[in-house]
């Protein structure tokens, strides 16, 4: 596959990164994070909200070690 690679988060074939994502979930992902390091106490479902990014795709950072869950709260952890 040389300098391409499968998104972990939406299965597309994309330019290698060292996040193994795409452009797309990249862009997803620092979305979150912006918000996330400014209040880190924001509940799942209001990012989603804020963002327009699915519930299920936010979930799936934390389930990859992006991100930390609290009890509905989410917290940055890279």
């Amino acid at each position: 596959m040389g300098n391409y690679q499968i998104c972990d988060f939406c299965g597309n074939l994309s330019e290698k990164t060292s996040r193994k994502m795409c452009k797309s979930c990249e862009d997803a992902y620092l979305k979150i994070r912006s918000i996330v390091e400014v209040y880190p106490d924001t509940m799942v479902i209001d990012i989603s909200k804020q963002t327009g990014i699915s519930a299920s795709k936010i979930l799936a950072f934390a389930r990859n070690g992006y991100f930390v869950l609290k009890e509905g709260t989410i917290e940055g952890l890279e």
